[in-house]
């Protein structure tokens, strides 16, 4: 379950605001007050249904059946790693401070409030739809279907939590943002799909984590990864300016209204 606790390292980056640069991104109090209030809302209904979500009854772990899961997602039965874990714990809270990264680049230092915002509300929406889902559809994790797993740890209500990823979401998202915000501040950069493939990279290489520590299923992780994909790279759409764009045509002026 992704913890209100984890935004602080976001809300943090706010006061870091430069000036006397065109701006990409547009700041409007009235829609980000509404994105982060349904931000707020989405997580605050997870919490309360993660929260209600009891520990499964020996008799129900007993009922698990392997062979009623679907072939794909059938290949986490018996995955057990508590290094694969502890990794990818390590690398879901790195990857909050992703928007660090963004201050570091000096085009990108003049955007420090719309970039502390956008990246405090695509956690918000991410986290919040992921645990909303997460108690609404109370799936097993695969190592509930492991008979070699002590019993006592799969009658905890974490052990219903499998479905989707938060940990897969979560970073997906932000790795996709800080793609979308460097290349939106260098639209002139070469090698463009290096920064996408090292967004790409980061969250496939958690979910695959998560999958070999059996905490989640392939679908799980598949699901979680394209959540955190279109919301990373959604929100940063949503907050780019409108430009006029003047172009000479002959011996006259052309004028375009184009979205960056």
């Amino acid at each position: 379950m992704i913890k209100f606790r984890l935004l602080l390292i976001i809300l943090l980056l706010l006061p870091f605001c430069g000036n006397g640069q065109e701006k990409i991104y547009k700041f409007d109090w009235k829609k980000d007050l509404i994105i982060v209030g349904g931000g707020v809302g989405l997580n605050v209904l997870g919490t309360i249904l993660v929260n209600k979500v009891d520990g499964p009854t020996l008799d129900q772990i007993n009922g698990l059946d392997p062979t009623s899961i679907n072939r794909l997602d059938r290949q986490a039965i018996g995955n057990q790693s508590t290094k694969a874990q502890n990794i990818s714990d390590i690398i879901l809270f790195s990857s909050l401070s992703l928007p660090v990264i963004a201050y570091l680049i000096p085009k990108c230092r003049f955007e420090g409030v719309s970039v502390g915002l956008m990246a405090t509300e695509t956690l918000l929406i991410t986290a919040g739809i992921t645990n909303i889902t997460k108690g609404l559809s109370k799936r097993f994790r695969p190592f509930t279907y492991d008979p070699s797993i002590p019993i006592e740890s799969k009658l905890e209500g974490e052990a219903r939590l499998s479905f989707f990823s938060g940990h897969t979401s979560v970073t997906t998202a932000m790795s996709f943002l800080m793609a979308s915000v460097i290349l939106d501040v260098h639209p002139e950069m070469k090698n463009k799909y290096l920064v996408w493939s090292t967004a790409a990279l980061i969250p496939a290489t958690i979910g695959y984590l998560r999958f070999k520590a059996g905490r989640h299923f392939p679908t799980d992780v598949i699901t979680g990864y394209a959540l955190g994909a279109t919301i990373g790279y959604l929100i940063p759409r949503l907050h780019k300016q409108k430009r006029l764009q003047i172009r000479t045509q002959g011996a006259g002026l052309s004028l375009n209204l184009k979205l960056n």
